[in-house]
């Protein structure tokens, strides 16, 4: 049995398992690839590649960390939990099954797509679905954002502030009637529209147009890039039914990482911790992994606790 196996392949993961190598911890990592959602870079007619530091350079070194360690890594998607005496075990896709004292989930998370022809085609050129990652390359732009929640009314707050015009298109009022939503859409560079869906995307090499019906009426939107805000989406399937999620489908943890679950714990942006950005998720990762390594050494959860 392994002291520790750790699924998923992005920040989270990576940074769990780099933890896991330096403690010397019998670990196992399962993931088909390496980098997660950081793999793929927004690209951008007026950027080039040395003026953004991407997810891909922040987290080489984690990677470079486990390239060599093949012993320690299986390439395949996990597909089944299931508790067992003093820990659990992963079923994989091959249908080898890893037993473990503690297990770390961090298989992230993914945006909701529109599902509209040129998404596919244009996708991560000049559209893609982190405001927050991008925001700073739109200074003096004309932008999108697409969505109804706080998360585009997130997106459309922090583009608002360098952005020149930034359009809002809400299918549904959602969060915009709320007090915050009053107050970012009432800047004086926010267009909403709202009652209005995306029905294509087009462009180029590049998306710069978003073909909209309002009511039945088509419309176009011009525009140097394009942001889709609409939800959120777990990658939580696996462990669904083991532990709590909350109402959307994220893992709740508490402030060690760990779960309603003895010995599991999860990272990263498949939990409700909100470490959506890549540094958020490498600090997550290696919280989880102490956490974990406390678990096995069968230390408290305060190391240090305040005395009177």
């Amino acid at each position: 049995m392994r002291e520790l196996i750790i699924i998923g392949g992005g920040p989270a993961g990576l940074a769990a398992a780099a933890f896991a190598v330096r403690k010397r911890m019998d670990a196992l990592f399962i993931s088909p690839g390496l980098g997660g959602r950081t793999r793929r870079r927004l690209l951008l007619p007026w950027v080039d590649d040395y003026q953004v530091i991407v997810g891909d350079e922040t987290i080489h070194r984690f990677r470079a960390q486990l390239d060599y360690l093949d012993f320690m890594r299986v390439r395949a998607h996990a597909q089944h939990i299931e508790p067992i005496e003093d820990g659990y075990r992963v079923t994989v896709s091959d249908r080898h099954t890893y037993d473990t004292r503690t297990l770390i989930i961090a298989t992230g998370s993914r945006g909701e797509r529109l599902n509209v022809p040129g998404e596919d085609e244009l996708e991560m050129k000049g559209l893609c679905y982190s405001a927050m990652t991008y925001g700073p390359l739109m200074v003096d732009r004309s932008v999108v954002v697409v969505g109804s929640e706080l998360l585009a009314l997130r997106a459309v707050a922090e583009l608002s502030r360098i952005a020149r015009e930034v359009t809002l298109v809400a299918e549904f009022n959602g969060d915009l009637d709320t007090e915050a939503g009053r107050v970012i859409l009432g800047a004086p560079n926010v267009v909403a529209r709202r009652g209005c869906r995306v029905i294509a995307v087009k462009g180029g090499s590049y998306a710069d147009t978003v073909v909209i019906e309002c009511n039945g009426v088509q419309d176009t939107i011009s525009a140097d890039s394009i942001f889709v805000e609409k939800q959120l989406i777990p990658n939580t399937a696996l462990v669904e039914g083991l532990v709590e999620l909350d109402p959307c489908g994220f893992i709740k943890v508490d402030s060690r990482n760990r779960t309603n679950r003895q010995g599991l714990f999860a990272a990263g942006d498949c939990t409700d911790a909100s470490a959506f950005q890549v540094l958020m998720g490498l600090g997550d990762g290696e919280k989880a992994a102490l956490s974990a390594f406390d678990y096995v050494l069968g230390l408290p959860v305060a190391i240090a606790p305040c005395e009177d």
